[in-house]
């Protein structure tokens, strides 16, 4: 039997740049509390739903950073969904300070009580998803955490929404691509319509925006 060659297909690396175009990666701001009761937040974008009965979400989070150490010990998260208003803060997260130290301070965002869970929600943002950790398993480099969702908000202007309306309203920001040289590190994200790329060099950053 032949084998037809499809001239029309190309080989990709398995990097990952390609993951994240073909995965689609939401970024959502995940908040977390130790036990003495500081605050951390920190940008992801590898997550899932994983049972709609029960409700469940998957999150894959590096176990270097402070997200992992405060889920294992206080079993507790929230995932906040932001817009692209918001990329400066993201990068502002994703800063490696020393533990203990408030993202949301450094970022200059607004904490406020959850309805489920003892980490926050944050104001800035659309919705949000509150967990209690299930289980949670290494694989690689990562951890992934199978949160049992106990609430769920949005801003009102969403929640009122049909589903179409909504997903709209909602216009999730996609993360697509980091990238790292000697002279500036960039990130680029994308929403319905138009593509963020936030450039930062000697400390400094730029955000271009544009159509697509």
């Amino acid at each position: 039997m032949s084998v037809r060659v499809l001239t029309n297909v190309v080989a990709l690396p398995v990097d990952d740049d390609t993951l994240r175009l073909l995965g689609f990666c939401p970024v959502t701001l995940v908040t977390t509390m130790r036990r003495d009761g500081s605050v951390n937040a920190a940008p992801h974008s590898r997550a899932t739903i994983a049972s709609y009965s029960p409700p469940q979400i998957l999150i894959s989070v590096n176990t270097a950073h402070d997200t992992y150490r405060n889920i294992v010990e206080t079993r507790e998260f929230v995932m906040n969904i932001p817009g692209a208003d918001l990329i400066q803060q993201i990068w502002i997260a994703q800063k490696h300070f020393p533990y203990g130290i408030n993202e949301l301070e450094q970022a200059q965002l607004t904490a406020f009580p959850a309805e489920r869970v003892h980490p926050p929600r944050i104001k800035e943002c659309k919705a949000y998803i509150e967990c209690k950790a299930e289980w949670t398993k290494f694989v690689g480099s990562s951890c992934l955490v199978l949160g049992n969702v106990e609430a769920i908000s949005a801003r009102k202007e969403i929640g009122n929404l049909q589903a179409a309306d909504g997903a709209i309203a909602l216009n999730r920001l996609i993360f697509l691509s980091y990238r790292k040289s000697e002279e500036a590190r960039r990130w680029i994200f994308a929403e319905i319509g138009r593509i963020h790329t936030l450039t930062e060099r000697n400390g400094r950053i730029e955000i271009h925006s544009g159509r697509i």
